[in-house]
């Protein structure tokens, strides 16, 4: 069963939205986006989204007219939950390598709502893998045995998944969905964000991630030895988060803009989808350096050329889906990768 197919099938009135929604990455907020939009567009009218901080929900989003709550006030969760009929997790690889002990929490409260609560429990999109910890395997095992039906995002997730539960497909991320929306609605949210950042030639557009200390890796060098060397080349560096929630990396690329004349900042405070539309309108004019799995996602959808790095298994799994046989592990990374990479995008080599 596809995610498509599963809109179809299943009944979401009277559901709750639950990811790690709310806390402004660009990944989870997309998903949401594009969950909302799909729900909508079923003629879903009941629905309540769990968000970390309801308060910067329209930073992030349009209004579907769906109810927030705060997700981590248990209280009002815990009356959502009672109130409707079905729990779903819309997409995310929370049980892999970055997972953590909400993730735990969540998974706990999907088992309570099925076997305590009697719940339906719908993930759609959703990604399991190796790299994971023995929280992370347990975390998964939780939500496993919770689940109505678990639509995986790879091969990876399915084959993890299919030793849980019998009750597991394979399609996508909800990602891959994007081209069938109607983005009209996003144009202006687009057009503000490219009169703060115009293009006006080829532009390197380069992501930070913040890594715990157990991913360590070579990715701020080889970015900071690419950034000396180039220093009359158009570069935008982005925080994929707001700078509140990375201070230390909105530090680290104003100093850097400070240093580089030819160095653009942004945070991320807008729609995922207004982000989206702007790599289509400059699709000519955009090469893409980051790690973020839906960053290299937004990039291929737009056919912007990207430089193959992966830090985690989602991101191996992705490379694999889309055909990608060249793969850079971030561990080995270095300022000559991207030099060669974004050469021969200045000379006009795709």
């Amino acid at each position: 069963m596809t995610i498509e197919q599963a809109l179809r099938t299943y009944d979401f009135e009277k559901s709750v939205l639950v990811g790690y929604y709310g806390g402004g990455n660009y990944g989870d907020e997309l998903l949401l986006e594009i969950l909302a939009n799909k729900l909508q567009a079923r003629g879903i009218k009941h629905v309540t989204i769990a968000y970390q901080n309801p308060r910067t929900y329209t930073t992030f989003h349009h209004d579907f007219g769906y109810p927030r709550i705060a997700m981590y006030n248990r209280r009002q969760l815990l009356r959502t939950v009672l109130k409707n009929k079905t729990i779903v997790v819309g997409g995310g690889g929370l049980w892999g390598l970055d997972v953590n002990p909400n993730i735990l929490l969540l998974s706990m409260l999907l088992f309570c709502s099925r076997w305590l609560l009697r719940k339906r429990v719908y993930m759609l999109g959703v990604g399991y893998y190796n790299s994971t910890s023995r929280i992370g395997n347990l975390s998964a095992w939780l939500a496993g045995k919770s689940a109505t039906h678990i639509i995986a995002r790879d091969s990876e997730t399915y084959q993890n998944f299919r030793a849980v539960t019998k009750h597991v497909s394979q399609d996508t991320d909800l990602a891959w969905l994007i081209p069938a929306l109607d983005l009209q609605p996003y144009e202006q949210d687009s057009a503000r964000l490219m009169a703060l950042l115009p293009v006006n030639r080829k532009t390197i557009f380069i992501t930070l991630r913040r890594f715990r200390p157990n991913q360590k890796n070579t990715y701020l060098e080889a970015v900071e030895g690419y950034l000396a060397s180039n220093q009359e080349t158009d570069i935008i560096l982005a925080l994929m988060e707001p700078q509140d929630v990375d201070a230390e990396g909105y530090r680290l690329i104003r100093s850097w803009q400070k240093a580089y004349k030819n160095i653009r900042i942004t945070d991320f405070s807008c729609n995922p989808l207004a982000l989206y539309l702007f790599f289509r309108e400059h699709q000519n004019k955009l090469a893409f350096i980051g790690p973020q799995f839906h960053m290299i996602i937004t990039a291929y959808l737009n056919h912007v050329p990207y430089l193959p790095v992966a830090y985690d298994n989602k991101v191996l799994s992705l490379f694999q889906q889309i055909g990608q046989k060249r793969v850079i592990p971030i561990r080995t990374l270095s300022t000559s990768d991207l030099q060669a990479f974004a050469g021969k995008f200045m000379e006009g080599r795709r």
